[in-house]
């Protein structure tokens, strides 16, 4: 999906709650989220080394799914979506 038609759809149905990655530190930009989750979430950037980035919840019929920006590699993505599993979002 074209990056211009996501922000499109974010816009329309906006996120749960978004996390920003910078300077290799994390922020709650919107929404709610537990401490643990968004621990979990630094401590999986910073032993990957991701320095910049972002990350949108979205409800969908099961739960919460997450989305990423591009420069999050598929490796990673799971390693958010398996700790996204284990806390309440």
């Amino acid at each position: 999906m074209p990056d211009a038609l996501k922000v499109l759809l974010r816009r329309l149905f906006p996120p749960l709650f978004t996390i920003r990655i910078h300077e290799g530190g994390i922020d709650l930009a919107h929404g709610g989220v537990t401490p643990a989750f968004l621990g979990d979430c630094s401590r999986i950037a910073g032993k990957s080394g991701i320095r910049s980035g972002w990350i949108w919840g979205h409800r969908s019929e099961t739960g919460v799914r997450l989305e990423f920006s591009s420069g999050i590699g598929e490796g990673d993505r799971q390693r958010f979506r398996n700790t996204a599993g284990i806390h309440s979002l």
